[in-house]
């Protein structure tokens, strides 16, 4: 799979972010989310400082030898719930870069369901 994308695995409350995204918006050693007030849109965010809302990004991502999940039980049901989603299934969201070139824009509308089976 080409592009920048953003996945949702509900059941297990991660969120795993591909190596590409945080390749594209320089290689950060930390990140953070920001949900725009209306609640359409996630920002992912290259972020300068150690904080609450701050997630380390381990230099093995970068080198290829694990890929990048985070854990939040609080974030992955705060989506849900405001796009009524399926807690039971997976999620996955195409991403812009934004000018700024160190975040990147999920357009959350624009959520697939991954890993369904056909009825």
């Amino acid at each position: 799979m080409n592009g920048v994308h953003i996945s949702f695995y509900l059941k297990t409350s991660r969120i795993h972010i591909f190596t590409e995204t945080l390749r594209l918006i320089g290689c950060p050693k930390r990140i953070c989310f920001l949900i725009s007030a209306d609640g359409q849109a996630l920002l992912i965010r290259a972020h300068e400082n150690r904080d609450l809302k701050s997630h380390k990004v381990p230099q093995d991502v970068y080198d290829g030898r694990r890929s990048f999940e985070i854990s939040s039980w609080k974030l992955c049901k705060i989506l849900a719930d405001l796009h009524s989603w399926d807690l039971k299934h997976s999620y996955r969201i195409p991403g812009v870069l934004m000018r700024d070139r160190r975040s990147v824009r999920f357009s959350l509308a624009k959520a697939e369901v991954i890993g369904k089976e056909s009825s």
